[in-house]
C-alpha cells in the first residue's frame, strides 16, 4: 500500500493533467435549484421513479441541500426491484468523454434508512459510486462488464451519523478515494491500481440514484465533477473551503411559523371576542347576564325593537339581529297546500308546502320560503331592511341554505319560479345533444314537474325515493345551490345600499364540522361569518369535532363561533376550551336550543356564572393571549373540501393533534363555492400531506399544487406516511406534553412580539360530567431549543388560578416546564 501511495503521488505529481485551482464541470450547491454552478452551465430536472418520491430541498450545513428521503427504500438487492425514489439528472456531452475524473460530495444517509447498494452518484454505461462505512465503492465501465474498486479504509463511521465529505480521483492508473466531515479531518481512505479504462460514455449523470432502482435515501449538497484528476492538495483546498463555509443549520424561529393571513372575508370578530345570545329580545335578564360573562357581542338574536338594540348597543357590545329561511311565515296561509298563498312558500311536486322534520310542533305557520319567489324575497328582504333600520351592527339567518338544503333531501322546490328558472338554467349551460340525451326535445316548453310526470315520478313521495337515480338530478341540484347563491349575493348588494356604513356583516348557521360542496361549504364564500350548532349527539362532540372546525374555519379565513349544545358541563367545557385555544370564539352557553322533534321542542340550556364564569373572565383578563397570535405549524394538511377523499379527514387531524404535531390545513373547493388554494399556505409548509389526490382539485388548484411541488422547497407525502418519523428527522418537533392521551397542545405564535402561547386542553372527561380529570406535575418540552430563542420568561396560567411563574429546566436538546397542575384548560406564555 506505501508503494503504491507512492506510485500514485509520483503520477499525480508528474504525468496527470491536474491544476489545482481546477474549475468543476458540474458544481450543483442548490441554493439556485438545480442550476449548474460549473463551467459546463446549464441545469439539472429532477425524475421522479415512484409517484409520491418525489426530490426536493431541506436545510444542510452549507444552506439548501438535494433531499432524497422521500424513497421508500435505500438501495437494493435485486436487479428487477421496482423503481422508487427520485434524483437529479444532468446531461452534457462533454461528461461523456471523461475517462480520468474527480468527483465530489457531502451526503448524509437518513437514520431512518436501511439497505445496501444504493447509489450516491451515477452516470449511464460509464460509472457509479455507492456510500460505504469509512469511505466509498465506485464502479467504472458498462453493465457487466464493469470492475468496482472498494475504497473503504480502517475507519467504520456510519454515514447516518453526520455529512460526510466524499472525494472520489480516477485517473489513468489508479483510482483513490478521500473522506471527511464537519470538524473531522480529511483522510485517505484507500487507493487502488485501475485495471480497466471505459468510463467514458454516453450517458446522464444521476444524483442520488442507479437506474432509478438503486436510490440513495438522504441529502447530497455540494455536488461537483471535475475534468481532471486532481491532486491532493486540490482536494484539501475544496474540503477546507467547505469547512469554513459550514453553517449551523438554524430552521425559522417558532415565532415566524404563523400562518399568513388569507384576507378572504372583510369582516372577522376579535379571537379574544366573548359572544353571548339570547334568542328573542323579550329575555329582560339577558343584559346583566351579558355583563357578567364580559359579553362583547350578541349575536343571533329575533326582534325589532330598537330601546332592546340601544340598550345592547349602549354597552358597547355589537348586535346582531335574526332573519331565517321560513322568513314570513306570519303571512303563509295555515293549510299544506300552495295554491292561493301568497307569501313566497316552498312547494313540492305535489304543490304542497314544506315543514322540516325538526319543527312539526312549532306552529300550524312554520313553512319553509323558496329563494326563487318574488313574494318570499320582497318579504325577507324588507325585514332586513327593518333590522338595519333599528341600529343593528350585523345580521344572521338561520336555516339558511333554503333551496340548497332541500334539493339534496329529495325535498325540492317546484314552484313556478323554481320551473321557469331550472328551464334558463339549462338553456344556458347545455347543448341541444345534452338536452337530448337528459331527455328534453323542446327546451322551450320544457316544465321539470310536467316531466317528472311524464316519466314515472307521479308525486313527491315518488320523487323523494327516485331523486337520486334522476338524470336531471345533478343539474337541478346545481340550479337551486346557484340561486340560494345568488340570493345571498343580492342580499348583500342591498345591505350595502342600506347600510350608514355601506356594509352589514351577515353571518349564517353553520358550523364546518364536516364538509360537503352542497352543504355547509356552499355559501362559505357569501357571507361574512359563521355561527353554528355542535352536534346534537354528545358521543360526536369530540375533540375530533371542535378540532377539525377550528382548523377548516382558518382554512377558509373565516370566523366561526360555535353554538353549543351542552350535553355536560366538562364537555362544553372541554369544547370552550379547544375552540378559544385554535383561535376561535365560542358562544356564552345561556339560552341555548337544545334540539326538537315530533314530540316537541326540548327546554332551553341556561348555564351559569359557576359553571363557566372562569373561562370567560380567563378570556377576558388575557386577550393578548389570542389577539394577535396565529397557528404556527410547518407541516400541511392538503385536502380538496368539495370531496376530501377516502377516511375521515376530521379523524386524521385529530391523531395529529394527539401525536402533537402542529398542522395548518390547507383547503380548496371549486363546486359550488370558490376557494382557491394559497400558493402562500403552500410555501410556507415543509411537508405537506396530501389528504386529496391533485387530479381531485380544479385546475387552477392543480397548477399551485403543481408548482409547490415541481419548486422543491416542499416535501408532500401521502397521508399513510410516518409523520412522527418525518418531523424528528428534519427537526421539525416543537413540543411534547408529557401527561395522559387526550391531553392536547396548540401552540400560537405573535411574530411581531416574539412571544408564543401554548394551549393545553384536557379532554379526560370526570365520570360525573361536571369536570376534567385533575393532573398534577404534568411537563411542557419545548424541543428543538434554538428555535424557542432564549424563553427569557415563562408563565403559566389558568381559569380561576393565579399565574405561576415557570423555572425552565434547560437542556441541550430540549427546555423542559413542569406545570403544577391542568384541569380543562391551561396557557403557558413564552417570551423569548
Amino acid at each position: 500500500m506505501r508503494t503504491l501511495t507512492r506510485v500514485f503521488g509520483l503520477l499525480l505529481l508528474s504525468g496527470w493533467p491536474v491544476i489545482a485551482a481546477e474549475k468543476p464541470l458540474v458544481d450543483f450547491d442548490f441554493e439556485r435549484g438545480l442550476q449548474n454552478g460549473g463551467t459546463l452551465g446549464g441545469a439539472g430536472q429532477f425524475k421522479v421513479y415512484a409517484p409520491g418520491e418525489d426530490a426536493g430541498y431541506d436545510s444542510g450545513p452549507f444552506g439548501r441541500c438535494l433531499d432524497l428521503t422521500a424513497a421508500s427504500r435505500h438501495g437494493g438487492t435485486g436487479a428487477k426491484e421496482p423503481p422508487t425514489g427520485s434524483a437529479v439528472v444532468f446531461r452534457h456531452e462533454a461528461l461523456d468523454k471523461l475517462d480520468t475524473f474527480t468527483l465530489t460530495l457531502w451526503a448524509r444517509q437518513s437514520p431512518l434508512a436501511h439497505g445496501t447498494s444504493a447509489r450516491l452518484l451515477s452516470k449511464e454505461n460509464a460509472w457509479d459510486l455507492l456510500p460505504a462505512s469509512g469511505g466509498a465503492a465506485l464502479a467504472l465501465g458498462p453493465g457487466a462488464t464493469k470492475v468496482s474498486y472498494n475504497l473503504t479504509g480502517k475507519t467504520r463511521e456510519k454515514l447516518e451519523d453526520r455529512w460526510r465529505f466524499t472525494a472520489v480521483i480516477v485517473g489513468p492508473e489508479s483510482v483513490c478515494a478521500y473522506v471527511g466531515g464537519l470538524g473531522q479531518p480529511l483522510v485517505l481512505s484507500a487507493e487502488k491500481p485501475r485495471s480497466e479504462h471505459k468510463a467514458a460514455a454516453r450517458g446522464d449523470l444521476l444524483l442520488g440514484t442507479f437506474g432509478g432502482i438503486r436510490p440513495f435515501n438522504g441529502w447530497l449538497d455540494r455536488v461537483r465533477v471535475f475534468g481532471t484528476a486532481l491532486d491532493e492538495k486540490a482536494v484539501r483546498a475544496i474540503f477546507d473551503a467547505d469547512n469554513a463555509s459550514a453553517k449551523q443549520a438554524r430552521p425559522a424561529p417558532v415565532f415566524d411559523l404563523a400562518r399568513p393571513a388569507a384576507n378572504t372575508h372583510r369582516f372577522h370578530l376579535k379571537r379574544s371576542d366573548i359572544p353571548f345570545s339570547t334568542r328573542w329580545q323579550k329575555r329582560t335578564e339577558a343584559p346583566a347576564i351579558m355583563d357578567s360573562f364580559h359579553t362583547t357581542q350578541c349575536l343571533w338574536v329575533y326582534g325589532t325593537q330598537t330601546n332592546f338594540i340601544q340598550q345592547i348597543k349602549g354597552k358597547g357590545i355589537g348586535n346582531q339581529g335574526t332573519l331565517n329561511g321560513l322568513q314570513g311565515q306570519e303571512h303563509s296561509t295555515t293549510n299544506r297546500s300552495a295554491r292561493g298563498d301568497t307569501s313566497g312558500r316552498h312547494e313540492d311536486l305535489d304543490g304542497n308546502k314544506n315543514t322540516p322534520h325538526w319543527m312539526v310542533t312549532f306552529g300550524p305557520k312554520t313553512f319553509t320560503g323558496c329563494c326563487n319567489h318574488p313574494a318570499f324575497r320582497k318579504l325577507f328582504f324588507d325585514a332586513a331592511k327593518r333590522l338595519v333600520d333599528a341600529g343593528v351592527d350585523m345580521l344572521h339567518v338561520d336555516d339558511w341554505a333554503m333551496n340548497a338544503s332541500w334539493v339534496m333531501s329529495g325535498a325540492a322546490c317546484f314552484c313556478e319560479h323554481c320551473r321557469a328558472g331550472f328551464r334558463e338554467w339549462l338553456k344556458t349551460r347545455c347543448t341541444p345533444d345534452k338536452l337530448r340525451e337528459l331527455g328534453i326535445a323542446d327546451i322551450s316548453a320544457f316544465d321539470y314537474r310536467e316531466h317528472l310526470k311524464r316519466n314515472g315520478v307521479p308525486d313527491a313521495a315518488a320523487y323523494k325515493e327516485k331523486f337520486r337515480e334522476l338524470p336531471l338530478t345533478p343539474q337541478f341540484t346545481d340550479f337551486q345551490v346557484e340561486s340560494m347563491r345568488a340570493f345571498f349575493r343580492e342580499f348583500r348588494k342591498r345591505l350595502d345600499e342600506w347600510s350608514p356604513k355601506k356594509y352589514v356583516p351577515v353571518s349564517v348557521n353553520a358550523l364546518l364540522i364536516n364538509l360537503h360542496a352542497n352543504h355547509n361549504l356552499c355559501g362559505i364564500d357569501v357571507v361574512d361569518f359563521l355561527t353554528g350548532e355542535s352536534s346534537q349527539n354528545a358521543d360526536y362532540q369530540t375533540a375530533a369535532e371542535y378540532v377539525f372546525a377550528a382548523k377548516a374555519a382558518e382554512a377558509f379565513g373565516i370566523t366561526q363561533v360555535v353554538s353549543p349544545i351542552p350535553r355536560s358541563t366538562a364537555r362544553t367545557r372541554a369544547a370552550l376550551a379547544t375552540t378559544y385555544a385554535m383561535g376561535q370564539p365560542h358562544l356564552v352557553p345561556w339560552d341555548i336550543y337544545m334540539g326538537s322533534d315530533a314530540t316537541g321542542i326540548q327546554p332551553r340550556y341556561f348555564g351559569t356564572r359557576e359553571q363557566y364564569g372562569a373561562f370567560y373572565d380567563f378570556i377576558y383578563e388575557h386577550k393578548t393571549l389570542f389577539d394577535g397570535h396565529e397557528s404556527a405549524a410547518e407541516v400541511v394538511v392538503l385536502a380538496n373540501a368539495d370531496a376530501p377523499g377516502k377516511g375521515s379527514l376530521s379523524q386524521f387531524c385529530k391523531q395529529l393533534a394527539r401525536q402533537q404535531i402542529p398542522f395548518h390545513l390547507v383547503l380548496g373547493a371549486s363546486q359550488s363555492a370558490r376557494v382557491p388554494v394559497r400558493a402562500a399556505d403552500l410555501r410556507a409548509a415543509r411537508v405537506v400531506v396530501e389528504f386529496s389526490a391533485a387530479d381531485t382539485f380544479c385546475e387552477e388548484d392543480q397548477k399551485t399544487i403543481q408548482a409547490a411541488r415541481k419548486s422543491g422547497l416542499t416535501r408532500f407525502v401521502p397521508p399513510t406516511a410516518d409523520l412522527a418519523a418525518i418531523t424528528k428527522l428534519r427537526g421539525m418537533e416543537l413540543l411534547r406534553v408529557e401527561a395522559p392521551e387526550n391531553v392536547y397542545a396548540f401552540p400560537r405564535v405573535n411574530r411581531a412580539q416574539r412571544s408564543a402561547a401554548i394551549h393545553l386542553v384536557n379532554w379526560n372527561l370526570a365520570p360525573d360530567g361536571e369536570r376534567s380529570e385533575i393532573y398534577r406535575n404534568v411537563t411542557l418540552t419545548l424541543l428543538q431549543p434554538q428555535r424557542w430563542g432564549k424563553v427569557a420568561s415563562a408563565t403559566y396560567l389558568q381559569p380561576g388560578q393565579k399565574p405561576v411563574t415557570l423555572k425552565p429546566e434547560r437542556h441541550d436538546d430540549c427546555v423542559r416546564l413542569t406545570l403544577p397542575r391542568i384541569e380543562t384548560w391551561g396557557v403557558v406564555e413564552i417570551k423569548e
